[in-house]
């Protein structure tokens, strides 16, 4: 796994990304609030066009992305997907493993949050995240280095 590398989007990207959005979400969102096509797609847009995203490669191959956001207290990690053809092979670890080096490097908290019924969850819990506050759809994560 050691050529796992990130790039920044390009506009060309979105297309990936979306697609990727419907592989490994379709079935989260569906049970959690019902899959709407336009409501998913406008809400990546206005997500891509916002926020920083970094595609995620393996041996020069596209399998997934990334998007951490930085306030003045914590990352935030917004977005984290990988290809079901990539899942259950170690590189969801390896990405939340150099994100928590870094803030643990900087002294800084990570915050997520994770739809109930989206499995990461244990991922996340396995890396040292704790359930903060939740509600009806969603755990809401934080990781300290303490």
């Amino acid at each position: 796994m050691s050529c796992l590398q990130t790039r920044k989007t390009t506009a060309s990207d979105f297309d990936f990304i979306y697609n990727l959005h419907r592989q490994t979400f379709y079935s989260y969102v569906e049970q959690t609030w019902g899959w709407f096509e336009e409501i998913q797609w406008a809400g990546m847009r206005e997500d891509f066009d916002s926020l920083p995203f970094e595609i995620v490669c393996y041996q020069g191959i596209d399998i997934g992305v990334i998007s951490v956001v930085l306030d003045e207290k914590a990352l935030f990690l917004n977005y984290l997907a990988i290809l079901p053809l990539y899942q259950g092979k170690g590189f969801g670890t390896q990405i939340l493993r150099k994100l928590l080096e870094h803030a643990a490097a900087n002294g800084i908290v990570v915050q997520l949050n994770v739809m109930r019924v989206n499995p990461a969850k244990s991922l996340y819990k396995r890396m040292g995240f704790r359930v903060v506050d939740s509600d009806k759809e969603r755990f809401f994560m934080e990781w300290r280095n303490c």
